[in-house]
């Protein structure tokens, strides 16, 4: 006789109890190589997205460093079951840790340097992104701005790999999410977009950005699509071992019915990505962050250097060192220029650098801010500056800019406040050149000019002729020259040959630039470079011609001034004739200009003497043809002309001890100077400034960091005092439990909701438990309302056990307890929000217990314990 079978026995509430099983370590494991394969490719597409921004080495190994730290950071999420806000915490801190290394790189020179790189990688996490925008591309890796890619790449990766491999159904937020961070090289790139490839007649447009967003498309489909199998496919399987129905594979039919239709939806999505994009880059302009923000600085009104000229041939700064040189062409004794300012915009009262009907806000002329290197040719020259007694917004510099490195004490400042115009090949230093000041400077050599003669004549008009004045028409109408190349050389020379050099109004010091001159007769003239001072330098010109049967040059000396008054002279010839020019202040390097006079420097050191203006006359092909224009002064004013040389200009003269009064502030890209100010005597508290900044953002990025602790602390705080001060006494009885549960759940106890407060405190094993779950059950299920008093022995006994709580373990883990928010997820029944470890479906046997009030005052019910009784 066979035994009995004996049936399991089935628990009181007649539930089927199911164990899920779980799936092998292989599957799962290939399912998160997979997973992780896809992620990593996405972010790959974002580091090549943003490369045109960076274009360096260093911007790579930040991109490998951020995707490998995501990488890890994930894992070990994933494997220890870490909250969201652990995961966080954990992003942040690698991003301090690494961000110096990886994303400020320059600012491992020193341990000083290293400590200021970590302020600027917290400063940068708020203000580099508006500092991406107003700088030119690419920026390697200038100051912190890598900062902004570090951090998206590290909280990008870390976070799409966690919603993969264990977000569940919020999984598919991580395709949007890395799309964001594949929009940052877009968004943040430049205007300009890829030189379209053109196959068998076919054009594509901008196939660089084409191809960014079809690998994006492509990618983001194929995990989708991965995402959806693997899903199916764990249901089925889940399906078959719970009801023992065996899975059979789907019929060819099937799969070839699945495969066109995903084939057709991608080739639908291929289609309209590729004809929105083409579509995109086929407008004139690509619409990007940097096309509609304005410079990084707002340039103010300064006065136009081209206006100071002649005071740099004052008695106190003639013979004044203003700088020192020194490079290669010093070295060799080549000409070569030194550029202060170009000067491209005439107004009719003077030569400004930027537009006056553009405004200052134009991309094309404004200065901004441009990364310490912008790539050298394999021809570059390096030259080195040191400051003496220049001091001025206008920076020296010496062709167009390859990369600079600024030295000395004011190294940091200096490199904040310099900014680049590309199109003259000119800076500013909006912090002012001080004595001490030195920086290098790596240029493209410069290329030799072409012929002027060799110009054809040009298409038309180059400035409004209302800025022309008339007199200077006429004088070249009177010339009977052709009106190309030879015709523009012929007439600067006739108008340098015929002008007679002069600096001053008054007779100057006999030390002055006169005693440099030789035998030089002085003859007055006036400053001043507007349309009227030009109008009676070509009145005389012509008044000579016309008196006189002469034609030698020599004969026909009428026009008085110095480079001020001839480069604008020169370059509204220039503009006349129809041909495009622009002024240039600056110094001459090597044996001199073709004039003769002594304006070179030499030995590479500058002064006030050396400073010069000249004319860059534009040849059609992208350069620039340099025309010297100073006035020869060998041949003097005959006396006839000098005496009777009438009638008087109508230019106000200002008095010799007057002071002229400026805007307190100015826009260098109007081509004027910072006024100046008198010397301010006093204690020097320089000092005490740069403490109380570096203090103020110490103190700025420590409360940053510290906020979020910060407003769990006083949450923690609020909610206790809620619970001690509730109306209802009863109430404070039990959230005084409550506060003994969060406390303990913050330790890392786990919480044992389905047991009684007794057994609760018997789990816990704490001194007090048990007296204050009695005293709690009593409070709320007791046929007596509690006292106030005896509320607050309660929640004396409860502050003590939390005490007793936190001093069983390490100054760590009370920390860690003081910051989580473990007790916050268990009242809110959300932990669900913070964790995707699935719960087991748990069936506990509700037990009626004899003599017990079944609701609590509170309308509690009671606990129920989870074993029979």
């Amino acid at each position: 006789m066979s035994a009995p079978e004996v049936q399991p026995m089935r628990p009181a509430t007649g539930a089927v109890p199911t164990t899920r099983p779980r799936r092998g370590p292989v599957p799962r494991r290939r399912a998160w190589v997979i997973n992780a394969v896809f992620i990593v490719a996405m972010m790959l597409v974002a580091v090549w997205a943003a490369w045109p921004i960076y274009q360096d080495v260093s911007y790579l190994i930040m991109a490998a460093g951020a995707i490998l730290t995501g990488l890890a950071l994930a894992w070990l999420g994933a494997r220890r079951g870490w909250s969201w806000f652990t995961v966080l915490l954990t992003v942040l801190g690698a991003y301090l840790l690494l961000g110096v290394p990886l994303a400020a790189p320059t600012a491992l020179t020193s341990v000083p340097n290293a400590v200021g790189g970590l302020l600027d990688l917290v400063t940068a996490t708020v203000f580099s992104w508006k500092e991406l925008v107003t700088i030119q591309l690419p920026v390697g890796s200038y100051q912190s701005l890598l900062a902004p890619a570090f951090l998206l790449f590290l909280g990008g990766t870390t976070v799409a790999l966690s919603l993969a491999w264990r977000g569940g159904r919020l999984m598919a937020l991580a395709v949007p999410l890395i799309f964001a961070v594949q929009l940052f090289g877009l968004v943040f790139g430049s205007s300009a977009v890829s030189v379209p490839l053109t196959f068998f007649s076919v054009s594509l447009p901008a196939p660089r950005e084409s191809l960014i967003g079809l690998a994006a498309l492509l990618l983001a489909f194929g995990f989708l699509a991965w995402r959806t199998h693997l899903a199916r496919s764990e249901a089925l399987d889940l399906a078959a071992r719970t009801t023992g129905v065996r899975r059979t594979p789907g019929g060819l039919g099937g799969r070839l019915r699945r495969a066109i239709l995903a084939g057709g939806v991608l080739v639908l999505a291929i289609g309209v990505t590729l004809g929105g994009l083409s579509a995109v880059a086929a407008t004139p302009t690509r619409e990007v962050l940097r096309s509609s923000i304005d410079p990084a600085v707002e340039l103010r009104e300064y006065v136009s250097p081209l206006s100071q000229y002649r005071s740099y041939f004052s008695a106190e700064q003639y013979d004044a060192e203003l700088f020192t040189l020194s490079g290669p062409a010093i070295d060799d004794g080549t000409d070569s220029r030194v550029r202060l300012a170009v000067l491209s915009y005439y107004d009719g009262e003077v030569f400004r650098v930027v537009d006056p009907a553009a405004g200052e806000s134009d991309q094309a002329t404004a200065f901004a801010r441009v990364p310490h290197a912008r790539g050298a040719s394999a021809d570059s020259v390096t030259t080195r500056f040191d400051i003496a007694g220049y001091s001025g917004v206008w920076m020296p510099g010496a062709g167009a800019l390859s990369s600079i490195r600024f030295a000395g004490d004011r190294a940091a400042d200096l490199s904040d406040g310099f900014f680049y115009n590309a199109g003259t090949a000119s800076g500013i230093q909006l912090k002012a050149l001080e004595r001490g000041d030195r920086y290098t400077i790596v240029s493209d050599s410069q290329a030799d000019a072409t012929d002027l003669a060799s110009l054809a004549s040009p298409a038309g008009d180059a400035i409004d002729e209302t800025l022309i004045p008339q007199s200077l028409v006429d004088w070249v109408d009177a010339q009977a020259v052709t009106r190309d190349g030879t015709g523009l050389a012929e007439l600067v020379t006739r108008l340098r040959e015929r002008g007679y050099l002069s600096h001053s109004l008054t007779v100057p010091a006999v030390d002055s630039w006169t005693a440099d001159l030789g035998d030089y007769q002085f003859s007055p003239s006036l400053s001043g470079h507007s349309v009227a001072r030009i109008d009676a330098l070509f009145t005389a010109l012509l008044e000579k011609q016309n008196s006189t049967t002469a034609t030698e040059n020599s004969q026909l000396v009428a026009a008085i001034g110095d480079d001020e008054q001839f480069a604008v002279a020169t370059a509204l010839l220039a503009r006349h004739l129809g041909f495009e020019s622009r002024v240039v202040l600056g110094f001459t390097l090597g044996s001199g200009a073709d004039s003769g006079a002594p304006g070179a420097c030499r030995g590479g050191v500058c002064s006030g003497q050396n400073l010069a203006a000249w004319v860059e006359v534009a040849s059609g092909d992208g350069g620039w043809i340099t025309l010297d224009a100073t006035p020869q002064f060998q041949n003097p004013l005959s006396p006839i002309d000098d005496t009777t040389r009438d009638p008087q200009y109508n230019t106000e003269v200002i008095a010799e001890g007057a002071t002229e009064q400026r805007a307190p502030e100015a826009n260098p890209t109007n081509g004027e100077d910072q006024p100046e100010q008198d010397p301010v005597t006093g204690t020097d508290l320089a000092w005490l400034f740069a403490i109380l900044k570096v203090g103020g953002i110490s103190l700025a990025a420590l409360l940053a960091i510290s906020t979020p602790f910060l407003v769990i602390l006083g949450a923690k705080f609020k909610r206790r005092r809620d619970r001690a001060r509730a109306a209802d006494v009863s109430a404070r009885f039990a959230g005084g439990w409550d506060e003994y549960i969060d406390a303990a759940v913050d330790r890392g106890f786990s919480d044992q909701g389905s047991m009684t407060r007794v057994e609760t405190a018997s789990y816990y094993e704490s001194a007090g438990g048990a007296q204050l779950a009695t005293l709690a059950d009593r409070a709320v299920f007791g046929p007596v309302s509690p006292q106030v008093d005896e509320s607050d022995a309660f929640w004396a006994l409860v502050t003590a056990e939390r005490a007793g709580l936190a001093a069983s373990g390490t100054r760590r883990q009370r920390l860690r307890a003081a910051i989580s928010l473990r007790s916050f997820s268990r009242l809110a029944d959300a932990r669900h929000l913070f964790t995707f470890c699935r719960r087991s479906a748990r069936y506990d046997v509700i037990t009626v217990r004899p003599n017990r009030r079944d609701t609590s005052r509170l309308g509690e019910r009671p606990p129920i314990s989870g074993r029979e009784a």
